[in-house]
């Protein structure tokens, strides 16, 4: 009984027992021993780093390697949210972001059972910009490409407040600086990124900055900190054009520079035209500094005389009104700054006679005022011969005229941007532009004034400047001229300069002007009436255009 009872309790026994499913038994399979890697070590070299570029050379490339004991794979995380795996324990890795950047890179080292140990490290990388194709293109036409300072025209070197981006404090008129060294630089630029900079033997610049970029050479600077002629051979280096938050931007390295050197080696390009820029930069005392350079032949004449062909004239060798195929007349009861005329087309206040255009401002009741003038203007309209190009760009304005005299009397000889427009289809004034060629007072004989308005210089506060050298203003004839160009405005009597006010692309001068001649009463500039006033007279010889 109890044998039958222990075989079958050994039968049950052999053939209850659970192989996984498997026939044949032998019981479950033990797992394998997990292994853990050891000793990681996890290095990284950014390629380009040195003492002086410690984050690298702008590439951006950056190489990883790592090693652990047991490790069969490595798996590299870039900071970026990219990741790449390797079984060697090496990777490369480019970062993109421009700039200077720090990331979080982690490896993990893997053995056969999958079980890892990692490290991690910050590192800083920079990126530097990659060169925009059209500047690179524009600076070197495409291979190589030479400029030179445009010494011919009055503008070519400027500066002004690092708040504007157009010159306001100086202008060198043209070829103010012959005997300093930089007008026979050349600015070398080629398209694979390198730069010459061919001094000729010297250079012009800030004393300071020349001294503690270059070294002291024992010259002596001028009374405004400049030396002149300061020594240094041609040098190379190289150069990065890049747009950046809307600008275009050269950087030049190791101390490359353009133009009258201040320290910086950072440029933006205000202008281009293909063969003509205009470049400037903003140095530690937040003065900016301009400088016009082209790729052309720099002229031996000067912007004042470049402007031969007679375009449009008027030289009043007919008698009754004003020549209704060049002149408009605006005949207006209402005037702005407060002026106290009403203008007209009637004979009583233009006309021409003896060979002279007669604006005459009178005392009599007229359209609601008490004075009466006229104001005439070349600008187009539809009766207008298509040949009399009376809006333009670009020119010499010369006006032969003698002043009115009496106490009240505004006379104005002046440009008005041709996108001007009261109706909302142009510019509101002062965006469109005003060139005042001449403005007098009778309140303020011989104070002869030339200014520009534009949005930063409007009302009463236009670039102006004043000349007393004449004494002679109302009673005898003088030539009131501008000769405006891209690089600058330029204000003269009897073809003597007297104010210059540097041209930009952030400026309105660079589109249609037409010219206006009117006489205003009182007003803002006019100021009080004489109580005797009856009339008086703005008498112009002849207007004439010349342009290239």
């Amino acid at each position: 009984m109890y044998k039958v009872l222990l075989i079958f309790l050994i039968v049950f026994s052999c053939s209850s027992g659970d192989d996984g499913g498997n026939s044949g038994g032998g019981g479950g399979v033990e797992p394998p021993t997990n292994i853990i890697p050891s000793n990681l070590s996890f290095n990284v070299e950014i390629v380009g780093s040195d003492s002086d570029n410690p984050n690298g050379d702008g590439l951006g490339v950056v190489k990883f390697s790592a090693s652990a004991v047991n490790a069969v794979n490595y798996s590299f995380r870039f900071g970026t949210g990219e990741t790449k795996n390797s079984s060697s324990g090496s990777v490369e890795y480019t970062y993109t972001d421009v700039g200077t950047n720090t990331y979080d890179v982690k490896v993990l080292a893997y053995s056969k059972t999958n079980d890892y140990i990692d490290s991690e490290k910050k590192i800083t990388v920079y990126v530097k910009p990659q060169p925009n194709s059209d500047l690179v293109n524009l600076l070197s036409g495409g291979s190589e490409k030479t400029w030179k300072i445009n010494a011919a025209f009055d503008g070519h070197f400027a500066n002004g407040d690092s708040e504007d981006r157009y010159p306001s404090w100086y202008e060198a008129f043209a070829f103010d600086k012959n005997d300093f060294g930089f007008y026979d630089d050349e600015y070398i630029f080629k398209s694979d990124g390198s730069y010459t900079h061919k001094t000729n033997g010297d250079v012009y610049g800030k004393a300071s900055y020349l001294t503690s970029s270059f070294g002291s050479t024992g010259q002596s600077p001028n009374s405004d900190g400049e030396i002149e002629n300061y020594t240094l051979d041609n040098y190379s280096t190289t150069y990065l054009a890049k747009k950046d938050d809307g600008l275009d931007i050269i950087e030049f390295s190791d101390k490359g520079f353009v133009g009258f050197y201040v320290g910086q080696n950072n440029y933006t390009i205000e202008c281009s035209n293909g063969n003509n820029i205009l470049l400037r930069t903003v140095d530690v005392q937040n003065t900016a500094w301009y400088i016009w350079l082209t790729s052309d032949e720099v002229s031996n004449i000067a912007s004042k005389d470049m402007y031969t062909n007679l375009i449009w004239q008027d030289e009043f060798n007919y008698e009754g009104s004003p020549n209704p195929e060049k002149w408009h007349i605006e005949q207006r009861n209402q005037w702005y700054n407060n002026e106290k005329q009403a203008t007209t087309g009637r004979l009583d206040n233009v006309k021409v006679e003896d060979g002279v255009l007669k604006i005459t401002a009178k005392k009599e009741s007229y359209g609601g005022k008490e004075y009466t003038s006229s104001r005439i203007r070349t600008h187009k309209v539809t009766n207008f011969n298509e040949d009399d190009p009376l809006d333009f760009t670009y020119g010499r304005v010369d006006i032969r005229a003698k002043m009115p005299s009496k106490g009240g009397t505004w006379p104005a000889l002046w440009m008005l941007g041709s996108n001007y427009s009261t109706t909302g289809n142009g510019l509101d004034w002062p965006d469109c532009g005003e060139i005042d060629i001449l403005e007098h007072t009778g309140n303020n004989l011989n104070r002869v004034q030339a200014t520009v308005h534009h949005r930063d210089k409007h009302a009463g506060d236009g670039d102006t400047k004043v000349t007393y050298d004449y004494n002679d203003v109302s009673t005898e004839f003088h030539i009131y001229s501008v000769v405006w160009t891209p690089k600058a405005l330029t204000f003269y009597v009897d073809n003597n300069p007297y104010h210059i006010v540097g041209n930009s692309c952030a400026l309105p001068f660079n589109w249609d002007f037409n010219i206006i001649l009117n006489v205003a009463m009182g007003g803002d500039m006019g100021g009080a009436i004489a109580e005797d006033f009856d009339f008086d007279v703005l008498e112009v010889d002849y207007v004439r255009v010349y342009q290239e």
